[in-house]
């Protein structure tokens, strides 16, 4: 067999192996199907949740973005086990604060753990992870 030939081959094996890639056959956001780290309004309303605020609606479909995730340092007092929130991209204030926001006013919330979160918010994504709800 010629080099020309095994080439031919091995990138054919190649092509034939790869991956789709992580936005293939999802939706324009990159998200398909259900995720736990994504949470369409769709999925609030089609779940029936009984949710009026968006605590009761994570709690009840994504309880473990609830959950403490990081370590709590003796020494600074900013520093938390549980997730920050931010709405449409601004700090908002700790779990708490996910009960004075109305979920039929959400377009769709993401958790992003603490390397997700430091990468896209940097020091005020605090060290335990991110939810970010974004708003109609």
């Amino acid at each position: 067999m010629s080099v020309k030939y095994l080439y031919l081959l091995a990138v054919a094996a190649v092509l034939g192996c790869a991956s789709a890639g992580p936005n293939s056959g999802s939706s324009p956001n990159g998200v398909s199907g259900k995720s736990a780290n994504y949470l369409p309004f769709d999925e609030i309303a089609s779940a029936h949740a009984d949710a009026n605020t968006v605590y009761d609606a994570v709690a009840r479909l994504r309880p473990n973005w609830l959950a403490p995730h990081g370590v709590t340092s003796g020494t600074a007092s900013s520093t938390t086990e549980y997730a920050t929130v931010f709405v449409d991209g601004q700090l908002y204030g700790d779990l708490n604060t996910l009960r004075s926001l109305e979920a039929y006013h959400v377009a769709d919330i993401r958790y992003y753990d603490i390397t997700q979160a430091g990468a896209k918010y940097g020091i005020r994504g605090g060290s335990s992870g991110v939810i970010d709800v974004r708003t109609k």
